[in-house]
């Protein structure tokens, strides 16, 4: 109906307008008289003309109507496209301001510890089931990323471990994951453990801290940071906090369950500490 009135709507009322027309002027033409016959036309044709006057009018305003229509519709959606250019800048603001945040801390961490050399990755993916928990990095061998590099937050939150290296790309088991053993120190009193992964923790996204000291007083909440022996990893990387300590099925010694300090699934961007001094 619309594209009817569109296409033909002028046509419509042009046609009106010269029925009207002829009308008018052969009433002029007759000298203002009207003889028998004039007078009947005239009597016949009065309610055509009422009604063909209100066609035109009837028409005009649906063609109006279309034209309005066409031009709302065009303005609806500039508007929407406006409304999408905005959401897209608020969502580039929002993170070029978390990309600056992280940065501060990295510089923070930095300033702390000016033996770290790192190289910040984007995590491509991540895999998780009941038999492991990792992440694919966008770095790999070209920027250096070797196995066993530290992968951590801005805030010097490990995140987990370098186990394999690609040309451009890299993958890292959490501290979530069976496979991962860490020296432990519990920060509050100094004294040295193991943290590591266990499939039964792993679903709930906790790992545990075994061969505690056998006079060991651990509290709800104790920060459990990475001790640096042996090398392999820096010293004070925070792995997470005490959740409860437990007795192990044999009945015979203790662990704790460990809450990670922080869930690689929160996370787009880590770092990748390449290097350090070794302090033992």
């Amino acid at each position: 109906m619309k594209n009817f009135f569109k296409n033909r709507g002028i046509s419509l009322v042009f046609l009106a307008v010269v029925i009207v027309v002829i009308m008018a002027a052969s009433s002029a033409l007759m000298g203002g008289r009207a003889n028998v016959i004039s007078n009947v036309v005239g009597v016949v044709t009065l309610p055509a003309q009422k009604a063909l006057t209100g066609f035109a009018g009837w028409v005009g305003s649906i063609y109006s109507y279309t034209y309005e229509y066409d031009a709302l519709k065009a303005e609806n959606e500039s508007l929407k496209k406006q409304i999408a250019e905005m959401e897209d800048s608020v969502r580039q603001a929002q993170y070029d301001k978390e990309e600056n945040e992280r940065l501060r801390e990295l510089l923070k961490l930095s300033q702390q510890h000016r033996d770290f050399d790192f190289e910040s990755a984007t995590i491509v993916s991540r895999s998780s089931s009941n038999w492991t928990a990792s992440i694919t990095l966008s770095k790999g061998s070209s920027q250096d990323v070797k196995a066993g590099d530290s992968v951590v937050t801005e805030t010097g939150v490990l995140v987990g471990v370098i186990v394999e290296v690609g040309t451009n790309w890299s993958t890292a088991v959490t501290v979530t994951d069976p496979d991962t053993e860490l020296g432990a120190l519990i920060f509050r009193t100094g004294e040295a453990a193991i943290a590591e992964g266990d499939f039964e923790l792993m679903s709930s996204g906790k790992l545990k801290l075994t061969y505690l000291p056998e006079d060991v007083r651990l509290l709800n909440g104790d920060l459990i940071v990475t001790s640096g022996r042996g090398g392999v990893l820096p010293s004070g990387l925070i792995i997470g906090t005490v959740d409860e300590v437990k007795t192990d099925i044999s009945g015979l010694t203790d662990y704790a369950v460990i809450t990670p300090s922080v869930s690689a699934d929160s996370l787009t961007q880590v770092f990748i500490i390449k290097s350090f001094d070794i302090v033992e």
